[in-house]
């Protein structure tokens, strides 16, 4: 308690001063937005070897394993591409006044990053939030500690001191910075650590975008195209060790295809890993010791048939487990129950498409779900059937990529979304102006004021009712309305006219 009271004190003038810069205006230019975007761009540019092999001291892998930290750099590119039109007004049809929104910035934005990819998740929600023109400070993970010193010592060089800045830490130091207030924060990580930021949160009544998990199921019908199938099942299921948040959880497979996936999957990890994946650079580690055991615990109590990898080839200390294929584990093991974020993968046959998805729907609703069908039907059944943050049909991870396809959870998996505009909506304030003429004949409010002496007639209150409640005719009212917005004089006899043959059941409504 007394480490968190003084790093408390350490942040609450930090983010003072960063609010300061934000009052002051200097984020809300659209050219300072700009070159913060264009230094994410060269920071990712000019040091993707060093981001690389950062990467590769903390998590293992290849140098294809490091693409998808450098990433940031092409959505800062399609930030600046774009930047004009997201911040622009946008006006609002069909009101008697000038009606339009503004995006504005939320104010000092808190990111919380996880270690599983630890520049991509630190940076791709910071050009949101930079581009909506927020202060932002990142607090990544310390299970990836040279990726985090490396993050600090890159955005102090190319970014604005003032208004981004990255602090390091553990627990109390996250625990100090969740006791700010902030404007929004956008959390990546697991549910539990996902409801502490959120009850944190609630303290000041702050926004939160919580980007979590869950397990991402994948079904496989008997009409699956199984050269494809397996392959891309596979490639994103040992990447990054299965330490991804839409990694396959677990494959369900019609029980006529089972054991053929499960011979393919066998085939893949001996041609891709070879028969020592411990000395292949191109696979990777846990991120420490601690989740290895985790990982080990759940093959142990799996119960399940072994077919490759298992508890045998682990090597706690190196950090390596190797890729464990187990076909038909029992239900009720915590390899079925809980999110795996590793490189198990469970195999489960299945007699009917009614029997998988009533699997699915066991559990909490997952951030992903895969569908390998050639069946139009069956495809449509299980989109409308299971619900997921997001899906594929016949690929795998490919919903993330996309730089205008929103991405996010839905229920324990997440809440809010981000990518593209999705983001720079998420990170900003939309909000609503309206303007109205002070010319002659437009100076009464919207609603009449009271007047005792001449109490609203009849007629009119069944002219508002009418056009409030859309009865009054479709192309009177349109017709009415496109006079109103040309402040026409003309629009109020019509009104008058209108309530006058109502009144006198030449126009009849059902009210």
């Amino acid at each position: 308690m007394a480490a968190v009271e003084k790093f408390s004190a350490e942040y609450e003038p930090m983010v003072g001063k960063m609010r300061t810069a934000f009052d002051a205006g200097k984020t809300k230019d659209i050219a300072w937005r700009r070159r913060q975007l264009e230094g994410i761009h060269r920071m990712m540019s000019e040091n993707h070897e060093a981001v690389t092999e950062a990467t590769r001291q903390d998590l293992g892998g290849g140098k294809l394993r490091g693409i998808g930290e450098v990433s940031p750099g092409a959505a800062a590119d399609h930030a600046l591409a774009h930047l004009d039109d997201w911040t622009d007004d946008k006006w609002i049809s069909g009101w008697i006044s000038r009606c339009h929104t503004r995006p504005e910035p939320k104010g000092v934005v808190l990111i919380i990053a996880p270690w599983n990819f630890p520049f991509n998740l630190s940076l791709l929600p910071l050009v949101p939030a930079i581009a909506a023109g927020n202060c932002v400070v990142i607090k990544p993970s310390e299970m990836s500690p040279t990726c985090a010193s490396l993050l600090q010592a890159l955005v102090e060089k190319y970014l604005d001191a003032e208004c981004i800045k990255v602090v390091q830490g553990a627990l109390d130091e996250t625990t100090a910075l969740l006791k700010q207030r902030w404007d929004h924060i956008f959390y990546t990580g697991n549910g539990v650590v996902g409801k502490i930021v959120m009850k944190a949160a609630a303290e000041h009544l702050t926004p939160v975008t919580l980007e979590l998990g869950g397990k991402s199921p994948v079904i496989i019908d008997e009409t699956a195209q199984m050269d494809a199938t397996c392959d891309r099942v596979s490639v994103i299921k040992w990447m990054n060790c299965g330490q991804i948040c839409v990694a396959p959880d677990y494959v369900l497979v019609h029980e006529s295809r089972a054991k053929e996936f499960m011979e393919r999957q066998k085939a893949l990890v001996q041609s891709s890993f070879g028969d020592n994946p411990k000395a292949n650079r191109e696979y990777g580690k846990i991120v420490n010791e601690r989740h290895v055991d985790r990982v080990q615990r759940l093959i142990e109590t799996a119960k399940g048939q072994l077919i490759c990898g298992g508890v045998a080839g682990i090597d706690r200390s190196a950090r390596h487990v190797p890729p464990t294929i187990i076909y038909d584990p029992t239900m009720d093991s915590p390899l079925m129950q809980e999110e795996i974020f590793g490189p198990i993968m469970p195999i489960v046959p299945y007699k009917t498409l009614d029997d998988a998805i009533k699997i699915v729907n066991s559990k909490e609703t997952p951030l992903a779900m895969y569908m390998y069908s050639q069946s139009s039907a069956n495809i449509e059944k299980v989109l409308s059937k299971v619900s997921s943050g997001g899906a594929c049909v016949n690929t795998s991870l490919e919903q993330v990529i996309g730089d205008d396809a929103p991405f996010g959870g839905k229920g324990p998996s997440g809440m809010g979304r981000y990518h593209g505009k999705y983001g720079f909506d998420e990170l900003s304030h939309t909000r609503t102006i309206l303007r109205k003429s002070t010319l002659p004949g437009f100076r009464a409010p919207a609603i009449p004021l009271p007047n005792a002496a001449k109490p609203t007639p009849d007629f009119v209150y069944g002219i508002a009712v009418k056009m409030t409640l859309g009865v009054v005719p479709r192309g009177l009212k349109a017709f009415l309305r496109q006079r109103m917005m040309k402040r026409s004089i003309k629009c109020l006899l019509l009104a008058v006219v209108f309530g006058a043959l109502s009144r006198y059941g030449i126009i009849r409504s059902s009210l």
